[in-house]
């Protein structure tokens, strides 16, 4: 079994794996991040996750599918949630270039407990559904937005465009309740009816 160990540019090395393809984690705040499921590429994470000092998230993406980003809490969430915290918060920012062979006229992005599953009411899991202060929810391409509590929590951003090879900015708050260590945000690009 390998050695755990943490690169220089705060990835996690899980271990070396005979079988499967190393997967790396990146650590920020009390989260670890991947791109493991595929359709775009993580180059960079910083930050803590809090309002002032946000998990800034540089990523590339590749598909015009959708595609999903992992999250993993950290053993010290872990801890926090068994000894009776009962929310945990996270603003983060996503530095998204358009790797893609398409423009984009909007950006989609839903939270997941379960890969391909809308999140449901009572998960845990929502775009600040508590108190939907929205004031951390804002874009750079897109002008307009909106935020769908149930069914499902999804962040819709329109009314603008994010040609191939361009780079767009998505800040946004997560409200984490769930009491699960693994969830998911789906990311799905928009695109013009040809």
């Amino acid at each position: 079994m390998g050695m755990r160990a943490q690169a220089a540019d705060e990835r996690i090395d899980p271990g070396i794996n005979a079988q499967a393809p190393t997967v790396k984690y990146w650590r920020a705040g009390r989260y670890l991040f991947s791109d493991e499921q595929g359709g775009f590429n993580i180059v960079g994470v910083r930050g803590t996750g809090s309002y002032s000092d946000p998990v800034i998230i540089t990523q590339r993406v590749h598909s015009v599918g959708p595609s999903l980003l992992t999250i993993h809490t950290s053993a010290a969430v872990s801890r926090l949630l068994d000894q009776g915290a009962y929310w945990l918060t996270l603003y983060l920012r996503l530095e998204t270039l358009n790797q893609s062979e398409a423009g984009w006229i909007g950006y989609r992005l839903e939270l997941q407990e379960t890969p391909g599953e809308a999140s449901i009411y009572g998960d845990g899991l929502s775009f600040n559904q508590l108190t939907r202060d929205e004031s951390a929810i804002l874009s750079d391409r897109f002008r307009h937005y909106t935020v769908e509590h149930e069914p499902g929590d999804r962040l819709v951003f329109t009314d603008g465009v994010v040609d191939n090879h361009e780079q767009t900015v998505f800040s946004l708050f997560l409200l984490d309740l769930s009491p699960k260590e693994i969830f998911y945000i789906e990311q799905q690009p928009q695109l013009p009816a040809w």
